[in-house]
């Protein structure tokens, strides 16, 4: 049996709540199938250029496009100034009437968004010198959800090899956006994307070191709290005492009938006491399409003396 009744708005209620989780992630397993994070160098040097080789682990890209992708869309206004690029204004001459009014001067600024993490004035570093290089780490969507919680992103390597690091180091995120080793800021994480940034203080070299000796991740740990707004969805499936108290299911026709227009049924299906049961709620769309089932642990006969609500919750994301 089954049978359609239309929700109203008072049936329906939708509550937004915001699940957070931290995640430490280790060793090989960062790179990983499973987890499947990346760890790129990148290098200004030319495409055609024979240096221009690949990097990255899940996936790899070459060096030439993993250092211009990260220029243009987080440092394009940071080239000339780690304040950023001055922004070139005009000003207006008034005249007697609006027609008169004359702008002077440069009227160009900055068109790049650059992905801002904080209304603080931010500073950053771009290494333009040929051949130099940056680390780009990135955390897949399927982690990080909506977001890393600032505060929470830790990049943790313990060993010795890598050179210059003093048998390890410890960078964190200063919750404005920004990556620090002790008091120096040595790149950008942008939260909302999943990535962090190194452009300086040596720390720009760790993509070329693990890329060029993958053993070195056994010594690395990636710390963060990812955000996610889940949605809960709860439908108030009401029959009131005068509604669907009859059967359509075939087991309740006469065997003495044949035929696919049989429509005779036992006589206790027509009676007074007669109570169908529900085992199941099928949720539809706008144009009846089953979207989501919900089976309930015991079949529930519908009263025919009083309402019979059956609550449906369920989280999407």
């Amino acid at each position: 049996m089954s049978a359609w009744k239309q929700f109203t708005t008072k049936d329906v209620t939708i509550t937004s709540f915001i699940a957070d989780k931290g995640f430490s992630l280790s060793g090989n397993a960062i790179t990983g199938s499973t987890i499947g994070a990346n760890i790129f160098q990148g290098r200004n040097v030319h495409y055609s250029s024979s240096l221009n080789i690949q990097s990255g682990f899940v996936y790899s890209s070459s060096l030439n496009s993993i250092y211009n992708s990260a220029k243009q869309l987080y440092y394009k206004n940071f080239l000339t100034s780690s304040m950023g690029d001055v922004a070139n204004t005009g000003s207006m001459t008034f005249g007697v009437t609006r027609d008169d009014d004359v702008l002077q001067g440069n009227i160009e600024a900055p068109i790049y968004d650059n992905y801002l993490q904080s209304s603080l004035l931010q500073y950053r570093y771009w290494p333009t010198g040929s051949g130099e290089d940056i680390t780009t780490i990135s955390i897949p969507t399927k982690l990080y959800g909506e977001k890393i919680i600032p505060y929470t992103f830790e990049f943790d390597y313990t060993g010795s090899v890598l050179t210059g690091f003093h048998k390890g180091i410890l960078l964190t995120d200063d919750g404005d956006g920004n990556i620090i080793s002790g008091s120096e800021i040595v790149g950008q994480i942008f939260y909302s994307h999943g990535i962090a940034v190194l452009t300086t203080h040596s720390c720009q070299n760790i993509g070329k070191f693990i890329n060029s000796d993958p053993s070195q991740l056994a010594d690395t740990t990636i710390n963060f709290s990812s955000s996610l707004t889940i949605y809960e969805q709860q439908y108030k499936c009401t029959i009131l005492e005068n509604e669907f108290g009859f059967s359509t299911n075939p087991s309740l026709l006469t065997a003495s009938v044949a035929g696919a227009d049989n429509q005779s049924y036992y006589p206790f299906v027509s009676g007074s006491f007669f109570e169908p049961y529900v085992t199941c709620v099928g949720l539809y769309n706008e144009t009846k399409e089953l979207i989501a089932v919900g089976k309930l642990s015991f079949p529930l006969p519908v009263s025919q003396f009083t309402d019979t609500t059956i609550m449906v919750n369920f989280d999407v994301w």
